[in-house]
């Protein structure tokens, strides 16, 4: 069982699950969603609602009670089950690395009665695991903090209050969003919900590779502490070289990965960026109105395209 646990965790397919859960709930709760959802139609300017940005901020520190108020269920829902999915997470690694403590006590008291490098070796193995719960503790809680933040930002923008830059020009608001953590070019298109996307993925992607370049840097370093007891090289050399080894191979391939996935958000910043700003008068040069004439009982469509 505990085997089984460690693997959700930390594997890369307990990720994929995590994220098949939130699209699952995004997809159900848009089903039983009364008003028009994110995949909807977006509602006309006129048609929109307004309300107290501040207001729907602080109702946002509960999870998607900002959405809630302004009518933007599915959002809400959405929110809500990622905070809930992501502190659930969060407290079940606090506790693993919490309990990762009693092998190095048990270890150290074991160092008391045998003094030997092949114990010294295992209390560095524990200490380098109780590093690695850690991180993941740390990157858990990176992620719940920043959807947090997206959580608010959202709700600032669902109030209908702030809005983007009329006849926004592509180049800047590029330039704009390539400064990193900042969701600033789309922040000037007015679009606050792919803006605390942008800046929540880019921090806790950027924040998790740091996280195990330092573990890299650790699972060298411990083992070379090691190395300066000539008694090292008697230790067999599936624990002295190929357990380090294991341990450095796994946190190069999580902060590689965690570095790509913040250059991918990065540049999908940058092109959202773009193209939204492109589009911005879109659908402003083409339109289909009715009108009807009380004289005549006639009705007519008028359509105008703009070049």
């Amino acid at each position: 069982m505990k085997n089984k646990q460690q693997i959700f965790f930390g594997g890369i397919f307990g990720y994929i699950q995590k994220i098949i859960i939130i699209l699952i709930v995004v997809i159900l709760s848009d089903c039983f969603a009364v008003e028009k959802s994110v995949f909807s139609e977006i509602p006309q300017e006129d048609e929109k609602e307004t309300y107290n940005p501040f207001f729907t901020a602080t109702l946002s520190l509960v999870p998607g009670g900002g959405q809630f108020y302004t009518k933007h269920f599915t959002k809400g829902f959405l929110f809500l089950a990622s905070e809930g999915i992501l502190g659930w997470i969060s407290l079940n690694y606090w506790k693993n690395y919490h309990k990762s403590f009693n092998r190095i006590y048990s270890l150290n008291d074991e160092l008391k009665l045998e003094n030997s490098i092949a114990v010294k070796n295992q209390i560095k193995l524990a200490e380098y695991d109780n590093l690695l719960r850690k991180t993941r503790y740390y990157n858990a809680s990176s992620m719940f903090a920043a959807v947090g933040v997206w959580n608010i930002l959202d709700a600032i923008g669902a109030s209908n209050v702030v809005s983007g830059v009329e006849n926004a020009s592509p180049k800047r608001a590029m330039a704009l969003s390539a400064i990193p953590f900042s969701g600033a070019g789309q922040f000037y298109n007015g679009e606050w919900f792919k803006a605390g996307l942008v800046i929540a993925t880019q921090t806790m992607f950027v924040f998790g590779g740091v996280q195990y370049q330092y573990l890299m840097k650790k699972s060298q370093d411990f083992p070379a502490q090691l190395s300066r007891d000539s008694a090292f090289n008697e230790i067999p050399r599936s624990a002295r070289v190929d357990a380090w080894r294991s341990r450095y191979s796994d946190a190069a391939q999580r902060r590689t990965m965690f570095f790509w996935y913040a250059v991918i958000f990065y540049i999908y910043g940058m092109t959202d960026a773009y193209v939204d700003a492109s589009l911005h008068q879109f659908e402003k040069k083409f339109d289909i109105s009715a009108d009807f004439s009380p004289k005549d009982n006639e009705i007519a469509f008028n359509f105008v395209w703009k070049f």
